[in-house]
């Protein structure tokens, strides 16, 4: 019974295995018609005895590519309208299918199965033909909001260059682009708080010397998030950032308020000065005033902030708001001190005079930046509330209804 019951189990499987192979041969039989050719041979694509041999995935490859060049052609005829969805998911099938399909050939190579490998140099060459193919799909996800795909696209991109077929082609393995597009795939990253893949591609992008900066900014966004973050690799990455791009304010500005908060302003100011003499931006002669103004140097401060009035350039409202607090923050520690002193303690009186003179200085600066700026009530608004309070009571009500209060 148990010698008829195994000879049943053969013969089931040895249906089962010629099924599978049916499958393969009536998807061949589709081949001018790839879109139901492609669907034919799916179920040998997870049948253990179909989907350890290569030609299967190559077959699943070929069918794609020839849905995808079907569509391409679209896009060159007169009036053709391509489905570039279909266009580009079948672009993305073909280098999954064609990368499954040299991973099984190389294994039975190596195995001793196959003496050398039969689709290998047939696929590379259409990989890395259509590969640049792959940006356009990325860039039309990304323009559509549709990140996910715009990842998976810029991704394979990169990725491919270090696939085992290509680990003798040196010429993919230099190309400039692999960085540019590395960048791309870690914006789109970013978009989808994808961490692991925004440090992936994070750290080939940041190589590109045009878009590097940009790889940067996202790996300093994970890496600074408060939940799963990296103090450490902020740091580093914002360093690193300020010295491949120094241009770029993002990354300075990090850094100087990093040092303020630190105490480190010293350091800050040996490195605003080095950024200062190979390009004195408004920006970075802001940064300094700033730096300036934390150690309480007021006057240098005062200084460098009249010399980004003087170019009339970017920040000048900014730089006149600046200017007053070098006066109104000092008088409000003399409004602190008198705010412990008795009215009739002779000192209060000289205090409210040392107040209202540093008031008197603040005023013209933070009235000036109102001026240049007045939707920006960060820059004057409560500053000169608290002045006109002290100074002018009609300025103050006139004032208080303006701002709402």
């Amino acid at each position: 019974m148990r010698k008829v019951l195994f000879t049943v189990a053969l013969l089931l499987t040895a249906c089962f295995v010629s099924a599978q192979v049916s499958v393969v041969k009536e998807a061949k039989s589709l081949k001018s018609k790839p879109e139901e050719a492609a669907k034919a041979i799916e179920p040998a694509l997870t049948n253990p005895e179909t989907a350890n041999d290569p030609e299967t995935w190559k077959l699943a490859g070929d069918f794609q590519k020839a849905i995808y060049d079907e569509e391409n052609m679209k896009l060159y005829l007169p009036g053709g309208q391509a489905d570039t969805t279909k266009l580009y998911n079948s672009l993305a099938k073909m280098y999954d299918f064609y990368l499954k399909c040299d991973e099984i050939e190389q294994a039975k190579v190596q195995s001793g199965e196959l003496k050398k490998p039969k689709f290998r140099k047939k696929n590379a060459d259409a990989l890395k033909t259509l590969r640049l193919n792959l940006v356009n799909g990325g860039g039309d996800a990304y323009n559509k909001g549709d990140y996910a795909d715009a990842l998976k696209y810029f991704g394979l991109f990169v990725d491919v260059v270090n696939e085992p077929m290509f680990a003798a082609d040196d010429e993919l393995k230099t190309d400039t682009l692999n960085a540019l597009y590395a960048c791309y795939a870690t914006l789109a990253a970013n978009m989808l708080k994808d961490n692991q893949a925004v440090i992936k591609y994070g750290n080939i992008g940041k190589n590109h010397k045009e878009e590097g900066y940009r790889a940067l900014m996202c790996l300093a966004e994970t890496y600074g998030q408060k939940e799963g973050g990296d103090s450490a690799k902020w740091l580093e990455v914002i360093k690193e950032g300020t010295e491949l791009f120094p241009k770029q304010e993002y990354f300075v500005g990090n850094i100087m308020d990093y040092y303020i908060q630190k105490g480190m302003v010293d350091e800050g100011l040996v490195q605003i000065n080095k950024l200062l003499a190979t390009s004195e931006t408004p920006y970075y002669l802001y940064v300094k005033g700033i730096l300036l103004y934390e150690k309480k140097q007021y006057d240098d401060a005062i200084a460098t902030f009249n010399k980004i009035i003087s170019n009339n350039g970017d920040l000048v409202a900014e730089a006149y708001s600046k200017i007053g607090d070098c006066y109104f923050f000092p008088a409000q520690i003399i409004v602190e001190e008198n705010a412990k002193l008795a009215i009739d303690d002779p000192k209060y009186n000289e205090n409210e005079s040392k107040i209202k003179e540093l008031y008197e200085k603040a005023k013209p600066y933070y009235e000036k930046a109102k001026e240049l700026k007045p939707d920006n009530k960060a820059l004057w608004g409560n500053y000169l509330l608290n002045i006109y309070w002290k100074l002018n009571r009609a300025e103050y009500d006139s004032l208080e209804k303006e701002l709402g209060y």
